[in-house]
């Protein structure tokens, strides 16, 4: 979306089964109420840009200050896709390991043999790495009690979204109650994403998670991504900064969040065979590196 210097956007995402057509025509001529999250979320990214570059600020100045944050450099999250072919998948591993401190593993790809395998192939090939694992709501919580003495075993530090968010809020029940009874695995945080949209979502959860998934797309505007983390933090729980795949336009807009996030997995626009921004960017050391400028701070790339 683009209204003089101010650019925004929204990604659509197949699960939530947006219209992209309606979508696109409601915000050629935004009347009423957003059709879709994507429309809201445009909208309320340029109206932050716009009101951000008039004042010369970026939009992390929007996160009022009574919400602590973290000073010093972030370091950024490198994912993987479930791989088939585990030679290729150890060196892309032990590579991205020489830049980035924290590796997020995809899991949940229908044969628990088959994660194990994952999971110990990314430690043998990074074995001074910190490594967190996404299921994609790929476990029952059968599974999930199997697969943690593992994942303990090879020193993962997270867990998310082990089983789907269509299940309700009874599966996050049962395996609180199995942690409890098993010290030994409780180690591992274990993080909401899928089950938590809004900061609406937080408190019915918040007594069986360690932490849950803040997105921009989730809450629907900059605004509620910054609720999201508010009810979070009130609540004593672990924040995730994540992000959907989209250009570096929505990562960086998401990227002024991460000093009030633990951790901060913003890697989505390098899935893209072309991003028409700059933006957000990782050093040698794999922190976080913003690009200045007011408002969301990315700019388009000249073609």
């Amino acid at each position: 979306m683009k209204e003089g210097d101010s650019i925004s956007e929204a990604p659509f995402v197949p699960y939530y089964h947006e219209d992209i057509e309606s979508t696109l025509e409601w915000l050629r001529q935004p009347q009423g109420k957003p059709p879709t999250r994507a429309a809201a979320l445009a909208l309320d990214l340029l109206k932050c840009d716009q009101d951000c570059r008039a004042r010369g600020a970026g939009l992390s100045s929007l996160v009022p200050d009574h919400l602590p944050k973290k000073s010093g450099p972030i370091p950024a999250c490198r994912s993987f896709s479930i791989p088939t072919d585990f030679s290729d998948f150890a060196k892309l591993v032990a590579e991205t390991a020489h830049q980035f401190l924290i590796l997020k593993l995809k899991l949940g790809s229908g044969d628990l043999e088959h994660d194990r395998q994952i999971v110990t192939t990314a430690r043998n090939s990074a074995p001074g790495a910190t490594i967190i694992a996404d299921v994609n709501g790929g476990w029952t919580v059968q599974e999930t009690q199997q697969m943690l003495p593992h994942l303990v075993d090879q020193r993962l530090i997270l867990l998310e979204q082990p089983f789907h968010h269509d299940h309700g809020i009874e599966p996050w029940k049962e395996l609180h109650r199995l942690r409890t009874r098993n010290p030994a695995v409780s180690i591992i945080r274990i993080y909401a994403d899928e089950s938590a949209q809004t900061a609406d979502d937080v408190p019915k959860l918040a007594p069986y998670v360690d932490g849950l998934n803040v997105k921009l797309l989730k809450c629907g505007t900059f605004g509620g991504a910054v609720r999201m983390i508010e009810a979070i933090r009130k609540q004593g729980l672990g924040v995730l900064l994540g992000c959907m795949i989209e250009s570096s336009l929505g990562i960086t807009a998401a990227a002024h969040l991460a000093r009030w996030a633990d951790l901060a997995d913003l890697d989505g626009h390098l899935y893209l065979a072309d991003d028409d921004f700059a933006g957000v960017t990782f050093d040698a050391d794999g922190f976080l590196q913003m690009h200045e400028g007011p408002g969301i701070g990315a700019v388009p790339i000249p073609r």
